[in-house]
């Protein structure tokens, strides 16, 4: 473990050196000056403000601005470095000035990292059609997922969701984990918009969740009116809807998010549900993982998050290799898979090749 932490940590290092010393010895281009300065100053930058992204969990109100300022800069830092590779590209051709250069960079930058912060701050509804054979009656479900409540998020981001929820003919409303990722706005008056819902409400923790008290998260939730599901089962609309907590699909798949070693697992906890196999039923886990074991529960549907689509591009291409289901509806033989992008962020809050969403999934019956 400690060979593994350390190559990692070598990795690390070296990927973030290299990528400083490159983009100091653009910006001594333009300015002209040595680049040993802007090497140092870049490479605690990003050293700083990874560090800042990961600690938004904790409270910190007095460093609140930091952190958000921080976590801002780990995007801008990344859009810069392709911006800087793609006009050096160009310029291989073009021959620009150091001034010329300097102020493409800077003027792409600027303008791309404000799409993101932009595209991330309303989240959009998107409406999706799903024939589940079992059903008798079409059912409206709005899923919101990877709300990510926290240093970016609190009651305001909060009650536009619900407000676009409410717009919609949705007969219950699922959130499929991750709602908080910090203390910060861990309170109930941040939870007061869910109280606005005219429809039942379901929840299920993700791993950002555990981060905080999970213990008083769900306390929280239970007292905004939302129903919280535990390992358990119930129904709404004549559908068996089934919740799992933040848990690995079985003892043998790894889980870096710190879902538990050797305690409930995907494929030991379903076969303890006792599910109506003539019914339609859909399962609420927040990482779309263990469909074999939903599929032969005999799971219709599979709602999750966690994955955000990747994000940030080029993130987005990574998360297609790693995630069988990274965004939007899949089949896995009779079952069917739907994973959110979510309508939050988790580091930068910015979206680049990805947009907010709250979903509306319209079932009908199917043959």
């Amino acid at each position: 473990m400690r060979g593994s932490f350390m190559l990692f940590l070598v990795i690390f290092l070296t990927i973030i050196g290299s990528a400083a010393f490159y983009m100091a010895s653009r910006t001594a281009f333009v300015i002209g000056s040595g680049r040993w300065w802007f090497f140092a100053g870049y490479f605690i930058l990003a050293f700083v403000s990874l560090g800042a992204m990961m600690a938004v969990r904790n409270y910190y109100p007095t460093l609140h601005p930091f952190l958000v300022i921080l976590s801002v800069m780990v995007g801008v830092l990344l859009y810069m470095l392709i911006v800087l590779l793609l006009t050096d590209a160009a310029n291989i051709f073009a021959h620009f000035s150091p001034k010329t250069y300097g102020l493409i960079v800077g003027i792409a930058t600027t303008l791309i990292s404000v799409y993101g912060i932009l595209n991330t701050s309303y989240p959009r509804l998107k409406t999706v059609e799903i024939e589940v054979p079992k059903l008798t009656e079409p059912v409206q479900i709005a899923q919101l997922s990877d709300v990510h409540l926290g240093h970016f998020r609190g009651e305001r981001n909060l009650r536009r969701i619900v407000r676009l929820v409410n717009k919609t003919d949705a007969q219950m409303v699922v959130i499929t984990g991750d709602l908080f990722e910090s203390f910060y706005n861990l309170k109930p008056e941040t939870l007061r918009p869910l109280a606005e819902l005219k429809v039942p409400v379901f929840f299920v923790s993700g791993n950002h969740d555990m981060y905080v008290d999970i213990d008083s998260l769900k306390q929280l939730v239970r007292d905004a009116g939302v129903n919280v599901l535990e390992n358990s089962m119930t129904e709404c609309c004549g559908i068996q809807i089934v919740g799992l907590d933040y848990m690995r699909p079985d003892d043998h798949t790894p889980d870096h998010m710190h879902a538990g070693v050797g305690l409930r697992t995907i494929e030991n906890t379903l076969p303890t549900i006792a599910l109506d196999s003539a019914k339609p039923s859909i399962l609420l886990h927040h990482n779309p993982v263990g469909a074999e074991y939903a599929e032969k529960a005999g799971i219709d549907l599979y709602l999750a998050g966690h994955t955000h689509g990747g994000q940030l591009f080029p993130v987005t291409l990574i998360n297609d290799r790693i995630f069988n289901f990274n965004r939007g509806l899949y089949h896995h033989g009779n079952l069917q898979i739907y994973t959110s992008e979510g309508s939050g962020t988790f580091g930068p809050p910015m979206r680049i090749g990805t947009k907010s969403e709250v979903t509306l999934i319209r079932l009908k019956p199917g043959r």
